[in-house]
């Protein structure tokens, strides 16, 4: 193959076969599983029989001990004696998915502790606020009666909001998953995965969902004091899976370790809640047929709960998921689907006044190699999803800015091997404040410092990136022949969901399959593909989306070369194999 071609990125993608690993075989022999299961898992660093069963059967037995949390039980106590001693507490989450869940997650366990116990909660507005611990917010909380505060999915960096507290006399507990800054914040707790300890935690990555859930855990065991928790807070914990499941899904964090058993169970569990509002979304995104799964999480359930904070105020996301009665959980649930409405639609417009502006201003050249851009036009709440759209359209780590009240203010999104937090830190002297992960950021600076931040950030990044960086690569597991993907092969190759970071869907090479038939678009606008592949005999649906403007370059006749995932389709009651299309190679002659 000479040539190849790809989706409506305008580039094509890298392809790396990944190499081989020892001891898929006999992994596959043990577990009496298809060889190319044996192969995937070996492929992901499991190459112990007992391991492998773990990973596709997980249960709650492999979640680790929540006393070995740093600050856990430090924090459990002090929350417990607050319940006891009538005190107002305030649980002060984020306004995203992670944090909104985070947040649920211990009101619930604290309002099955003490039915009457006296609980605030505090979502900061994304546009008004920004992100974390305010110490303002903090103020006025404790003016309105807060004895303890407990923050969700933020708070590591907030050294100054913790004087705050330190000072007027009331103990901040901090949970949060986040970079660490240089000095941690003064709080009465600390809980979080990375902290020194005099034995670090087992598993570094959790979300902010999850570390909220084994704090609730040590919570339920202070509360009754005892390690095996009665039946009504075993339950709970349970019942509590499906919100930590939606917070580790949605940020994105490795599906790996108790992350997979989060995700695994809590979406095994998702649509027996016993909780009103998870119901009243599951109803309004018309998922109640569906099997959940990672996707239905990533792609409707949470950018409804995420359109909440963006287009609005968060606070009514956190009423849905935690007190909200039945007709108010069914009409906040339907305001959802409309706000996720008017963000998607300003979502669009965005990338369009966004993707003119990189092409028009030439930073899609080979020695750009990042993209820094600001408009007083843009809603600050959806120019981190346009972020993500950018870098798939150009491939490059995407800084997008809204400016307004003499601040320009965003997010931003990256690349794999392009840490944007190291890079904001290189480039703070520009900044006001940044703060998030390798991965996602968000930062605030003067408005008359964003072209010397543009600068500083494409002479960071032409440092630390290639050219080829900026073409994406598909990462293949293997080379397989489409007679041996059979659904009961496919089926087991799902054991291995949920799938996500670090746990990818299997990307399968299939080499010199020819179209008897021409391929054709569908959907609206054309814009997806479908083509019938052929090899020795066999023959299996494709379906490529937003590749349909390539179906007039594949003819019948034409031989190509495919990286696909499997699926399995259910129609008319019956099961097939398909394959969904990530990318398509083909000879020069046939272009």
């Amino acid at each position: 193959m000479t040539t190849s071609t790809s989706n409506l990125r305008g580039h094509y993608k890298r392809w790396r076969l990944a190499d081989p690993v020892a001891g898929g075989e006999s992994l596959a022999a043990a577990l009496r599983v298809d060889a190319l299961v044996g192969q995937l898992l070996a492929q992901r660093g499991i190459h112990d029989a007992d391991v492998a069963r773990r990973f596709i059967h997980p249960t709650l037995k492999d979640l680790h001990d929540p006393v070995k949390l740093p600050g856990a039980v430090k924090a459990a106590h002090r929350i417990a004696q607050a319940l006891r001693a009538d005190q107002t507490i305030v649980i002060y989450g984020d306004y995203d998915v992670d944090g909104i869940t985070a947040a649920s997650i211990l009101y619930h366990m604290l309002r099955t502790a003490k039915p009457d116990a006296k609980i605030m909660r505090y979502v900061p507005h994304r546009i008004d606020e920004g992100y974390g611990l305010s110490a303002d917010a903090l103020a006025s909380l404790i003016d309105n009666g807060a004895n303890l505060i407990i923050s969700v999915d933020c708070g590591i960096t907030a050294v100054e909001p913790a004087a705050v507290a330190k000072q007027r006399g009331v103990d901040l507990i901090i949970t949060d998953h986040h970079e660490m800054g240089a000095a941690l914040p003064d709080a009465f707790a600390l809980v979080h995965p990375r902290l020194e300890a005099d034995e670090p935690y087992p598993f570094a990555e959790l979300c902010g969902a999850g570390v909220a859930y084994k704090l609730a855990w040590q919570i339920a065991r202070v509360w009754t004091n005892t390690e095996r928790v009665p039946a009504v807070f075993s339950k709970l914990l349970v019942d509590l899976l499906p919100l930590a499941a939606l917070g580790t899904i949605a940020d994105v964090v490795p599906l790996v370790d108790e992350n997979r058993t989060i995700a695994h169970c809590g979406l095994r569990h998702i649509k027996d809640t016993p909780f009103l509002g998870l119901n009243a979304l599951i109803d309004a995104a018309r998922l109640r047929g569906e099997a959940i799964d990672s996707y239905h999480v990533g792609f409707v359930l949470g950018p409804r709960l995420n359109a909440c904070g963006r287009m609005g105020h968060a606070r009514e996301a956190v009423k849905l998921l935690t007190d909200a009665p039945p007709d108010e959980a069914k009409q906040i649930a339907e305001m959802l689907n409309g706000e996720n409405d008017r963000r998607r639609a300003t979502e669009r417009e965005i990338f369009e006044q966004a993707r003119a502006m990189v092409t028009e201003s030439g930073y899609d050249r080979d020695d750009v190699r990042a993209i820094v851009l600001a408009d007083a036009r843009w809603h600050k709440g959806v120019v981190g999803i346009v972020c993500s759209r950018l870098v798939e359209a150009f491939g490059r780590p995407t800084v997008l800015m809204n400016i307004a009240d003499g601040e320009a203010a965003g997010s931003a999104r990256s690349i794999d091997g392009f840490n944007i937090h190291e890079a904001f830190t290189a480039c703070a002297d520009h900044l006001r404040g940044y703060g998030g992960h390798a991965m996602a950021a968000g930062l605030q600076m003067d408005p008359d410092h964003v072209g010397a931040f543009r600068d500083a950030m494409i002479e960071y990044a032409a440092a630390h990136l290639k050219v080829e960086d900026l073409t994406p690569m598909l990462v293949i597991d293997a080379v397989v022949e489409l007679a041996s993907l059979s659904v009961d092969a496919v089926k087991q190759i799902q054991k291995l969901a949920p799938f996500g970071r670090c746990n990818p869907h299997p990307m399968l090479l299939f080499r010199d399959v020819t179209l008897h038939q021409p391929a054709r678009t569908m959907g609206q606008q054309a814009r997806h593909l479908s083509l019938i592949a052929h090899q020795n005999g066999a023959a299996m649906r494709c379906v490529g989306w937003n590749m349909g403007s390539l179906a007039p370059k594949l003819p019948a006749g034409m031989t190509l070369d495919l990286v696909a995932e499997p699926t399995l389709n259910h129609f008319n009651g019956r099961t097939t194999v398909e394959l969904i299309l990530k990318d398509l190679r083909w000879e020069t002659s046939h272009d």
